[in-house]
């Protein structure tokens, strides 16, 4: 299996194992978006609804590579 151009190496097993979960990761895709300054919406400090984590966030690469993952064919 060829790793997906987006994502780090630790997260290809992640992304071909949620690579038929297409709605997942199309929530995924819809959820974790940036705002103005740059930030996810959806990586928020707990309780405060602060987006912190710079964007693209860890989750929006994993579901990145798990589409890729799906239209190359490769997910299961």
């Amino acid at each position: 299996m060829v790793p997906p151009a987006t994502g780090s190496f630790s997260d290809w097993g992640l992304a071909a194992e949620l690579a038929p979960m297409i709605g997942v990761w199309r929530q995924l895709l819809d959820d974790h978006v940036p705002n103005s300054l740059g930030r996810c919406r959806a990586c928020t400090q707990g309780g405060t609804g602060i987006p912190t984590v710079r964007w693209p966030c860890g989750p929006r690469n994993i579901a990145e590579a798990a589409a890729e993952y799906h239209v190359r064919g490769t997910g299961r």
